[in-house]
């Protein structure tokens, strides 16, 4: 009888256990490395997030470090709820968040907003415009060593030819 009781018991602290929310699942959900239950897209293939350097600087959807800094977390929960957003509301029709998979993301976004904007995002910024820089200056380089076209050197060989012959 004393083993019944332990495995009860065992089954019920597991089971709390799994019900509160975890921000490691929030974070694996809202980067995609854990998928949402009913098939809606990751958070971060749309959104930014302060803190967490270059790999959430997706800039489709607004960073949200800011909207995020100072929201209850009944507040963000209701919000995930209902996703009043038009641009939002055709990736999550017919796919809600489940209501373990809204407390995981509050349980990751309000701590993870208050880091401030992304970190290093004007490194991969200004890595691109060098980049760009350098292709313009490679092919302004590649343009100015072009030989004449072929048509414009037979034209001149061909007045040169009957200027001899005469």
């Amino acid at each position: 009888m004393r083993s019944g009781r332990i495995v009860v018991v065992a089954l019920l602290s597991g089971v709390a256990a799994a019900a509160e929310p975890s921000a490691v699942t929030g974070r694996d959900l809202f980067t995609g490395a854990r998928r949402f239950q009913n098939g809606g897209a990751p958070c971060g293939a749309c959104h930014g997030l302060g803190g967490e350097g270059i790999a959430f600087t997706a800039s489709l959807g607004p960073e949200l470090s800011s909207g995020l800094a100072t929201m209850e977390p009944a507040a963000l929960d209701g919000l995930l709820e209902a996703l009043p957003f038009p641009s939002m509301t055709p990736v999550y029709e017919g796919r809600a968040l489940t209501p373990a998979e809204r407390a995981d993301l509050v349980a990751y976004l309000i701590p993870a907003a208050g880091k401030g904007p992304p970190r290093g995002a004007w490194h991969l910024e200004a890595w691109g415009v060098a980049v760009a820089a350098l292709l313009f200056l490679g092919l302004a380089l590649a343009r100015r060593r072009r030989k004449a076209p072929s048509r414009a050197r037979l034209l001149a060989r061909a007045a040169n030819f009957q200027g001899g012959s005469r």
